[in-house]
């Protein structure tokens, strides 16, 4: 049983101060201009990420943090201690962007670990130790020679016009190339 009221007890703790941050991180998104029904996304996106941080057991620290800060700056700008300024509307509009990235970063997967080694049994006169024969590893595959791409004279040519070496972002808008193939050739101009 009382492990019950515990588990009981942790979850109306956390309720309340999900019911407490929220209300304050609700009023900021209203002081920064959210419309009603927006502002409440706000507090659902910083809690659910609260939630999601601590059920992982990652970036709880950074989450922690954010609560504390918005709080912290919405309890400013209610006591009328600062104003709502342009630094405080882009810092309240950036929490949903950052709270994507964090909660899509926390759904990757960690490096699963790695299963413990099991011991072999002493040898015993029942059972004497095994001999183990090496097996050798497989021989590497070669991988095959990729051929240079058709666009890297017209690059090399660019490059002279510009006398310098042009950005991923200059190859991609500059020759309406993807973001791999800009790599590619890259790698190949620095062999």
């Amino acid at each position: 049983m009382a492990l019950k009221n515990r588990d009981l007890l942790g979850a109306l703790a956390l309720l309340a101060a999900l019911i407490a941050t929220a209300s304050a991180e609700y009023e900021l998104a209203r002081a920064a201009g959210y419309g009603q029904w927006v502002a409440g996304c706000i507090p659902g996106a910083l809690d659910i990420y609260a939630l999601r941080a601590f059920s992982v057991k990652r970036d709880v620290s950074a989450v922690v943090v954010a609560l504390i800060a918005t709080n912290a700056l919405a309890h400013l700008v209610s006591s009328g201690l600062i104003p709502v300024s342009v630094p405080l509307v882009v810092a309240v509009s950036a929490i949903a962007p950052l709270v994507l990235w964090r909660v899509k970063a926390l759904s990757a997967p960690v490096g699963a670990p790695e299963p413990a080694p099991v011991p072999e049994p002493a040898p015993t006169p029942e059972r004497p130790a095994q001999r183990r024969t090496a097996i050798p590893a497989p021989a590497p595959v070669a991988k095959p020679a990729h051929s240079p791409d058709p666009l890297l004279p017209q690059v090399r040519q660019y490059i002279a016009e510009c006398d310098k070496a042009p950005s991923l972002r200059e190859l991609q808008s500059h020759f309406r190339i993807g973001q791999a193939r800009a790599q590619r050739i890259r790698m190949q101009l620095a062999a």
